[in-house]
């Protein structure tokens, strides 16, 4: 047991707590504000890699260690295509209430370990150009738009 003053006690009790306060209060909500402001989220989960890429116009496919269009068209570079799509980081999404969007391309993702192919639509309303995934919204411009889903494959 360690001999301590009545006085040094005290001391070492409001530090002891000061500390668990520090500990269980400040220290988690700073933590997680700078996670929430660090956090990125890219259209392709981390672990996971796309399989194919469908377009209106064309699928874009891994055929051996090359990716190519099929069919074949004279269409962009597929490994510029693919990635774009592998490398994209969303925005913070919108939102405001519903929106009427004109479709301007639709595009199924295949990517390892799902089951389903993740429909990702490209569309517009008026000037404003939106990535939207279910009914999210994720506004980015008219460059990206093309960029992810060339005139060439609409």
């Amino acid at each position: 047991m360690l001999r301590l003053s009545r006085q040094s006690w005290n001391n070492l009790i409001i530090f002891g707590v000061l500390a668990l306060f520090f500990l269980f209060y400040i220290a988690p909500s700073h933590l997680a504000f700078m996670l929430s402001r660090e956090q990125t989220i890219s259209i392709v989960a981390p672990g996971q890699k796309l399989l194919q890429l469908q377009f209106p116009r064309a699928t874009l496919k891994q055929a051996g260690p090359v990716w190519r269009f099929e069919p074949q068209l004279n269409l962009p570079a597929p490994e510029s295509t693919l990635q774009q799509w592998q490398d994209f980081q969303l925005p913070a999404a919108k939102t405001d209430g519903p929106q009427i969007l004109a479709q301007v391309c639709r595009v199924l993702l295949y990517q390892s370990g799902e089951a389903q192919p993740a429909l990702w639509l490209i569309a517009v309303d008026q000037q404003q150009w939106y990535l939207q995934h279910q009914q999210v919204l994720f506004p980015i411009d008219q460059a990206t738009a093309d960029q992810l889903c060339p005139p060439s494959l609409r």
